[in-house]
């Protein structure tokens, strides 16, 4: 396939829909990649993940040896929904207005995928790498860094480069780490009727209201924590609690007998999901609502179909997004600081890949083109100058 330039590259990621909350596939992108990155040189593999999702890897020079030596650039290739009317045109059709390319998926994060894909294959043309380099794209990052998961378990204990770049959009800012996201569910039953009726149900919203008030208190003592960690986030220096949303009652006139809260809570590096649950428990039957917690930290958000007692409360964590930081000392960061365009990247309050990349022996710097204020919102762009710059910089670390 004829070489293109980054941003032509880009335009035809983004024509894409690989958007995840809609379970959108990405294996007509993979095929498009796969085709691309088709060279003598180049290792690739395909790992499926499911309802057409699927994680990609690509490796060209030495074959890694268990060293840890070597480049892993790590993007994700799925997108958020671009359902809002504010767009002025088409989402998955690049734009380019003036120093602006615009499209779902253009700060985040394909035009890192695209300069990374694009510097894979030229270094693999050019050949005499001393260390492999490898493109790392997974699926399903946006709805929990699911794909990464699955990654991390599908590799298992292969060699892979340790030095990794995960590419979010950090305007070129070498971060440190990022907080983690804990994602729950807590149902809260009660007994059904009719409204003509009351002293015949047990009315499941009036029941979750110490437990919205044991919430609201267990976020109040935690903007009070400290740890060592919290430098990394100048704004918000404390773990995060959050009531996302609630979803209960079918009809007027009838007594709600279940009640559900979607929370999330974005732990501080170092602080542990496993153990954040118990105390979410106890400041919940400190409220005097017993509790049971469903052990484990990837369930299916509960459908709300399966009976539930009329004095339950039943916590899932339906998904765990593990926080991540980097050794400050670690010389991986000195090498990309001083490419950057900050010395003092510090951390950031949203997840990444990171995280779930731990368990392979990965040291990951959080550095990428774009800016995280436009990702997620119509018209969504990145500077095609600050492409350009980027690229030149991450060719530094190659070698």
């Amino acid at each position: 396939m004829t070489s293109l330039t980054d941003l032509e590259l880009l335009a035809r990621l983004v024509a894409f829909d690989t958007t995840s909350a809609t379970r959108r596939p990405t294996r007509s992108l993979g095929d498009f990649v796969c085709g691309y990155l088709d060279h003598p040189c180049i290792r690739a593999e395909r790992f499926d993940c499911g309802d057409g999702q699927e994680n990609l890897w690509f490796e060209t020079g030495p074959e890694a040896t268990g060293d840890g030596a070597g480049l892993l650039l790590c993007g994700h290739v799925d997108v958020v929904p671009a359902m809002e009317p504010e767009w002025t045109g088409d989402p998955f059709t690049l734009r380019i207005e003036g120093d602006r390319a615009i499209g779902r998926g253009a700060c985040d994060m394909k035009a890192f995928d695209a300069i990374a894909i694009n510097l894979l294959r030229a270094a693999a043309e050019t050949g005499g790498l001393e260390a492999p380099l490898a493109v790392l794209l997974t699926c399903n990052e946006e709805i929990g860094t699911i794909g990464a998961g699955h990654f991390a378990a599908q590799w298992g204990g292969r060699p892979i480069p340790h030095r990794t770049i995960v590419g979010e959009p950090t305007s070129e800012r070498a971060v440190q780490g990022h907080k983690g996201h804990l994602s729950l569910s807590i149902e809260v039953g009660g007994r059904g009727c009719h409204t003509g009726f009351p002293d015949r149900g047990v009315n499941a919203i009036e029941r979750t209201i110490p437990v919205l008030e044991a919430l609201r208190g267990l976020r109040a003592s935690m903007v009070e924590e400290r740890a060592e960690s919290s430098d990394l986030f100048e704004d918000t220096p404390f773990p995060v609690l959050t009531v996302a949303a609630i979803d209960a009652g079918s009809a007027i006139n009838v007594m709600p007998d279940r009640c559900a809260l979607r929370v999330g809570a974005r732990l501080l590096p170092g602080q542990s999901a496993t153990a954040f649950l118990p105390r979410l428990a106890a400041a919940i039957e400190a409220a005097g609502v017993s509790v049971e917690v469903l052990e484990g930290l990837e369930h299916p958000i509960p459908a709300g179909e399966t009976p539930l007692a009329e004095d339950a409360c039943l916590i899932t964590a339906t998904n765990d997004t593990p926080s991540y930081a980097i050794d400050p000392s670690d010389p991986f960061l000195a090498e990309v600081r001083a490419i950057s365009s900050d010395v003092d990247g510090r951390g950031v309050n949203f997840g990444t890949d990171a995280g779930r990349l731990v368990p392979l022996g990965c040291r990951s710097v959080i550095w990428g083109p774009g800016d995280i204020a436009v990702a997620h919102r119509p018209d969504e762009w990145i500077s095609i100058e600050e492409m350009t710059r980027y690229r030149g910089r991450l060719g530094v670390l190659v070698r």
